[in-house]
């Protein structure tokens, strides 16, 4: 497994705009799950493409999706061209971004009600643990389903 902590430090250090969600947001949150990668909400705008290209360049950045269609970051997307997701394999681990978060929105919506928390000396925007169980409740996978009852398990000690 990559360092998903370098991955994260690269992105704060650069001033990236983002929200954290998923796995890692979710360990933040007090779950006790392991990820295989960082999942963040950005908006995948020209200007926050060249932004991640200039965070990555040192890292080899390659969309990792499509077995017959792998570029580096650096030559895809055209500027111009709109991406809703991105998927990114690096030599320091896998990064999810995504401009919407079902079913909660975009990241205007998402951080709405974000929290911050002091991670390498920088101030991170993570998803709010409401939000992030949300998102756990329209997701399938039996793994989601393990996160989700956690996440309620860890609400409702907050309640106490």
């Amino acid at each position: 497994m990559k360092n998903l902590n370098s991955l994260l430090k690269v992105l704060l250090e650069n001033k990236i705009d983002f929200v954290l969600i998923g796995g890692y947001a979710a360990i933040l949150h007090g779950a006790s799950q392991v990820t295989q990668d960082l999942d963040i909400c950005a908006l995948l705008t020209d200007e926050n493409i060249n932004k991640l290209r200039q965070a990555f360049k040192d890292y080899h950045p390659i969309h990792r999706m499509n077995p017959s269609f792998k570029p580096s970051l650096n030559d895809y997307p055209k500027p111009g061209q709109k991406l809703e997701n991105m998927y990114l394999a690096t030599d320091i681990g896998v990064l999810d971004i995504l401009e919407n978060v079902k079913p909660i929105g975009d990241l205007n919506c998402v951080k709405a009600k974000a929290i911050r928390v002091k991670l390498f000396g920088y101030d991170c925007q993570v998803i709010s643990l409401d939000d992030l169980i949300e998102i756990k409740k329209s997701m399938p996978r039996a793994k989601d389903k393990t996160t989700l009852a956690e996440l309620k398990h860890l609400k409702s000690k907050l309640k106490t």
